[in-house]
């Protein structure tokens, strides 16, 4: 890999090394409100975004990606730092697909 195709990094690549668990990522757009969607077979949802009134991101586990899922979510987690979120990410991922 020559050094202009090592600097050409999507903003998603952080993420691309984590155990989904049988998930499938959408990549949305970076620091929005709708950011990264992981979705499963049996209609789990981890959602992470940015909300546009705060400097920080929101990982968000539903059981359903309906109206009775996002009303009662299983998770909310805060996370200050973006260094963090694809480790906070995993361990959601792994608590919560390993329950």
């Amino acid at each position: 890999m020559n050094h202009q195709t090592k600097s050409i990094r999507g903003w998603w690549d952080n993420y691309q090394g984590l155990n989904l668990c049988g998930g499938k990522i959408n990549f949305i757009l970076e620091d929005d409100e709708d950011m990264i969607e992981i979705t499963y077979d049996d209609g789990m949802l981890i959602d992470v975004g940015k909300p546009m009134s705060g400097n920080y991101y929101c990982i968000t586990v539903v059981s359903s990606d309906d109206e009775a899922g996002w009303n009662n979510p299983i998770s909310e987690m805060t996370v200050l730092d973006k260094k963090e979120l694809a480790g906070k990410l995993q361990e959601s991922i792994l608590k919560y697909r390993h329950m």
